[in-house]
């Protein structure tokens, strides 16, 4: 098995977290020597890839051309949900509502039709009928991807940095990065750990993306979202337990309103 030198190796990730991680994972197990570097342990609570979960959808309102690498998606997590012997992926569905005219449902039956995905469109008084927990607005429609569900982020990046380490990629933990540069002999990055070399890089640092793209014309805001958790009474809590089937636990859910 191919493995690192202490400061070089045939690529080097900047930050692995969500993106960085995976790219470790999938270069490793293609024989090529991997060397992971973040300032902070591998999955943190200083990214974007912490707070336990995080949707996944197929019927992608924001453009139908994301739906081949959704579906291509599901694939690989299913692989390294084999990989590790670690669940990641819960199918519980989510249902998504509005109004019709709305970005957001008028581009998820967009997808959905271009690419046959199998999602229901709901009248509001169905919704409600099916899930009395949603309160929706008489207008609103509602679309329900029972293909749809949530991911266990952190457990994701654990689980990609796992199968990268079995792969011989090595992660540097604790360390911060000065700079890099490329040149005719590959790329140096300077870190406050010593100077490490590398053929390829690849850049995927997150909130810090602006300090190592130095690309002038793109402006980055970092913005920090907390993310709440509810614990329902103990006679109610069967009723919002994530499930799949109608009547049998709450979905996922995500309502396009006026203030977003």
């Amino acid at each position: 098995m191919p493995t690192a030198t202490a400061t070089s190796a045939d690529v080097i990730v900047l930050g692995t977290g969500g993106m960085g991680s995976a790219a470790c994972a999938h270069l490793a197990a293609r024989g090529v020597t991997v060397i992971g570097l973040d300032r902070f342990p591998v999955s943190h609570d200083r990214g974007s890839s912490h707070g336990q979960t995080r949707l996944i959808r197929q019927a992608y309102f924001e453009h139908p051309d994301y739906v081949p690498l959704l579906l291509e998606a599901y694939r690989l997590w299913r692989g390294l949900e084999e990989a590790t012997g670690t669940r990641l992926l819960f199918q519980s569905g989510l249902l998504l509502a509005g109004l019709e005219t709305g970005e957001a449902v008028a581009g998820a039956l967009h997808a959905a039709a271009i690419h046959r995905l199998p999602i229901e469109r709901l009248a509001a008084s169905e919704a409600k009928r099916r899930w009395p927990a949603f309160a929706l607005d008489d207008d609103w429609v509602a679309v329900w991807e029972p293909a749809a569900g949530y991911l266990l982020v952190e457990e994701c990046v654990r689980a990609h940095a796992e199968v990268a380490t079995r792969h011989g990629a090595r992660f540097e933990e604790g360390v911060a990065i000065h700079g890099w540069h490329a040149g005719a002999r590959g790329v140096t990055v300077d870190t406050d750990h010593g100077t490490f070399h590398a053929d390829r890089l690849v850049i995927a640092p997150g909130a810090w993306a602006a300090d190592l793209l130095e690309i002038p014309s793109v402006t980055l805001e970092v913005l920090k979202k907390t993310l709440c958790w509810y614990r329902p009474p103990a006679e109610h809590r069967a009723a919002f337990a994530a499930g799949p089937e109608p009547g049998i636990g709450l979905p996922c859910f995500a309502f396009d309103t006026p203030a977003g």
